[in-house]
């Protein structure tokens, strides 16, 4: 009898997964959007290819708070990970933020080259900051839209324009072109529009369609104002429990995944913009003249936070020399 206990029990540790591990992981993605369904693949895979040892645990569209909230849940080991947008890269490491610089970028060729030159830095310095992370997901170009159309400084003044917590560099270029920024959650953006606190948000085409923003906003003004982006970190303590095979099974899985959400974010916010266009907002171009006066004032603030160490000065030349050699080689 005693043995044929002692042989179950032995049945049962062999079948359970050995010093398994569950990340715990927050993201403002809701369920069901491409990213978290990616996600979720990714979590499927390492569990199957780890035997059981190791899991994801998700808590989607935002449930787990807002930035500051789940840094401080992280810190305290409450989570161990979670999607964070660029906006919100930096409180772990400044030149994580060195892409969110507003009219740093005229189009996605240029934000591609430069990618292609440092992607590596800014992984790398998520990763000194003990962030362990899989690689940086575009969500396409930030645009402007508005309640009233926005096509000169004068049309700026006073807009009362959505910034997300903790973002100082957009905080700053908004003041820098006379609008009135208003920091509140993502999740909060809509309640903002509905209720007069806000009139205008800048924010990917992806992330106006998943927020339903434009049943309340009714211009686009057409310039590319930043470059939006995202990353999953997980923090290096939790990340150190698992094996060094599992380890390296988590990466490849989910760099992969990481891979694909940015392949597909160029087509994802082409079709956002013509889906938000197609449901009655109207693109105005901003004033010839007045794109030189927005890009100087821009420029000049992007400096001062560099002075400031809100990113490397030695990182925002590096960024805006490849920008300068990519283009000295395009036709005028």
């Amino acid at each position: 009898m005693h043995k044929i206990i002692w042989t179950i029990i032995a049945g049962i540790c062999i079948a359970a997964p050995a010093s398994a591990q569950t990340l715990k992981i927050a993201t403002l993605a809701p369920e069901g959007s491409f990213w978290m369904v990616e996600m979720r693949a990714g979590a499927e895979k390492i569990d199957e290819r780890t035997a059981g040892r190791v899991q994801f645990r998700f808590y989607g569209g935002g449930v787990q708070g807002n930035d500051s909230q789940v840094r401080r849940k992280m810190r305290i080991g409450q989570l161990h990970g979670a999607t964070f947008t660029s906006g919100a890269l930096g409180a772990f490491a400044p030149d994580a933020e060195l892409y969110a610089l507003p009219m740093t970028f005229r189009d996605m060729d240029e934000v591609l080259y430069v990618r292609k030159h440092m992607d590596g830095r800014l992984r790398q310095a998520l990763e000194q900051a003990g962030m362990v992370n899989f690689g940086i997901a575009g969500a396409g170009q930030g645009y402007l839209m508005s309640h009233q159309p926005v096509a000169s400084l004068k049309d700026m003044e006073g807009q009362r324009t959505w910034v997300q917590e903790g973002d100082r560099i957009a905080y700053a270029a908004f003041q820098a072109l006379g609008i009135s920024p208003v920091t509140m959650p993502l999740t909060d953006v809509l309640t903002g529009l509905q209720t007069e606190l806000l009139d205008s948000a800048a924010l990917s085409p992806v992330g106006a369609v998943v927020l339903q923003l434009h049943t309340k906003l009714r211009y686009i003004t057409n310039l590319p104002l930043s470059y939006v982006y995202g990353a999953l970190v997980i923090d290096e303590r939790a990340f150190g429990k698992l094996s060094t095979d599992d380890q390296a099974v988590v990466r490849e899985v989910m760099e992969g995944i990481y891979r694909k959400i940015d392949q597909a974010s160029i087509r994802d916010n082409e079709q956002a913009l013509e889906a938000l266009v197609s449901k009655g907002l109207q693109l105005v171009d901003p004033a010839r003249d007045q794109v030189p006066l927005w890009q100087a004032r821009v420029s000049e603030s992007n400096r001062k936070l560099a002075a400031e160490g809100v990113v490397s000065s030695e990182g925002l030349d590096t960024l805006l020399g490849h920008l300068e050699e990519y283009r000295s080689t395009r036709l005028p």
